[in-house]
């Protein structure tokens, strides 16, 4: 009875073994098949801890956790892209307080040489002044010829008085130039250590939220993983679509010359991989993508969607023509920002892990969309 009950034991666990490696098989069929077993998540708000060391019982729980696995991967990719460009904020405050400090300096060397040069006149006139023994009122009377003489030396001693008094008030607004200027240049240092610090920070919090993301992917079971790189060959299938789809618009959309030029610059960066801070063909975050090609044009952003959003003029987005920015998030914080091409297509840098690409706009949540002055070079 014993030996039965184990064979009977074996077969049930050998029969459910060979379910769950039928269900796998369907799983994985499926997913090769572009079916969609990877829905779209939910906005997350923050990550979770996930346990992926247990193996799934059936298909419906090996799509659970792959849908697990995209929602929490999007959730640290919003928060990682919002704090690439809260760190781009602040490195550019830092960079404009810095370029202030180097033109208060200038202008303390130009000012402090302004007052020596004035101090060296002014003590050359006095020496001239004692050599000569100087004048007085009987000299000049003494010494003139006639009452009309008399008027025109005293005129031009005035004159001399004068130039000595002016020389020194402007003895004394250098110096007190000079005083303002040092105690500008000290606040703008202060700021810019104040920044500095804020600046570590903001690139700790990055670092430590691209630790999460690859801790994240690292933790996940290998069939997930199958799954997931199934989306992203399919994702990479649609980004080509929309890539070719956005080279038709080009071809059919009423622009002007330079705003088909922008679009056309920034569709030669298609491809390239998102760098967290990068503004240069290496790679691109996504404000850092808008710095590089407008400045190709004529316009001079900083580094930072938010900053960007400020510098231009306000477009209604039933109103969007090629080379528009398009913004997301809030006028407090934009978080995002791509080049819009014609047709509900913009082009953008979204996030770790991706590349520059070819989007839809439509229920992408844009909040905001500017005009630049663009000029062809």
């Amino acid at each position: 009875m014993t030996t039965r009950r184990h064979i009977e034991t074996s077969r049930g666990a050998a029969a459910r073994r060979l379910a769950l490696a039928a269900a796998l098989a369907c799983a994985l069929t499926a997913a090769t098949a572009g079916l969609a077993l990877l829905c779209p998540a939910d906005v997350v708000a923050a990550p979770r801890v996930l346990t992926f060391g247990e193996q799934p019982d059936s298909l419906t729980e090996l799509q659970a956790q792959a849908k697990r696995v995209r929602a929490e991967i999007a959730a640290l990719d919003r928060r990682l892209t919002a704090s690439v460009e809260e760190y781009n904020a602040v490195r550019a405050r830092l960079d404009a307080i810095n370029a202030e400090l180097m033109t208060a300096r200038a202008d303390l060397l130009a000012a402090e040489a302004d007052l020596q040069l004035t101090q060296a006149l002014y003590g050359q006139r006095l020496a001239q002044m004692y050599k000569g023994g100087g004048l007085t009122f009987v000299d000049v009377l003494l010494n003139a010829h006639d009452f009309t003489g008399i008027a025109k030396q005293l005129d031009f001693y005035r004159l001399i008085a004068d130039a000595d008094t002016g020389t020194l008030e402007r003895m004394h607004e250098l110096a007190a130039e000079i005083a303002a200027l040092e105690s500008s240049i000290e606040e703008r240092r202060e700021q810019a250590l104040v920044d500095e610090l804020e600046l570590r920070d903001k690139r700790g919090l990055v670092e430590d939220q691209m630790a999460q993301r690859e801790a994240l992917l690292a933790g996940v079971s290998g069939r997930i993983k199958k799954l997931l790189a199934q989306q992203a060959r399919l994702a990479a299938m649609t980004a080509g679509e929309l890539a070719r789809e956005a080279g038709v618009v080009l071809q059919t959309i009423d622009a002007t010359p330079a705003q088909l030029a922008v679009v056309r610059a920034t569709m030669r960066w298609l491809g390239v991989p998102y760098v967290w801070g990068g503004a240069s063909p290496s790679g691109f975050d996504c404000s850092g993508l808008v710095t590089y090609v407008y400045a190709q044009f004529g316009v001079k952003l900083p580094h930072g969607a938010t900053m960007q959003s400020r510098l231009g003029e306000r477009v209604p987005l039933d109103k969007l023509q090629p080379a528009d920015l398009v913004f997301f998030g809030s006028p407090a914080f934009y978080g995002h920002v791509g080049i819009y091409v014609g047709g509900g297509l913009f082009i953008e840098a979204p996030h770790t892990g991706a590349v520059v690409k070819v989007s839809r706009l439509a229920g992408r949540g844009c909040d905001l969309a500017c005009r630049y002055d663009i000029r062809l070079p």
